[in-house]
């Protein structure tokens, strides 16, 4: 067996060890468009990009609404409970006054 690693350009002359199909360069733009054509892909990475801000922002408004309404809650509590506190420090005539009152 010989060993060909040692080739020269003196070996191997003028010969061209590759070829090109007939019509190549003639047919290769319609190929191109061709192989063009049929991939139209969407670019997922923008789509995905844009779910995530669409979610981030969801989730902002719903613990912003979810904290509204806590806080909501509380100052309806307190109101409630204020008004407790001061139909205990008065005495029974003084909250028939105030019922009285608050019903005009």
């Amino acid at each position: 067996m010989k060993n060909n690693s040692n080739y020269t350009l003196q070996k191997i002359g003028n010969r061209k060890p590759f070829t090109v199909p007939s019509n190549y360069f003639d047919e290769f733009a319609l190929q191109m468009e061709k192989n063009i054509g049929n991939n139209k892909t969407v670019n997922k990475h923008f789509i995905r990009t844009w779910m995530y801000v669409a979610a981030a922002f969801m989730g902002v408004v719903l613990l912003s609404a979810i904290f509204y309404n806590a806080n909501e809650n509380k100052k309806l509590a307190n109101a409630e409970n204020y008004e407790l506190y001061v139909m205990s420090q008065l005495n029974d005539v003084e909250n028939v006054e105030y019922v009285d009152v608050s019903k005009e």
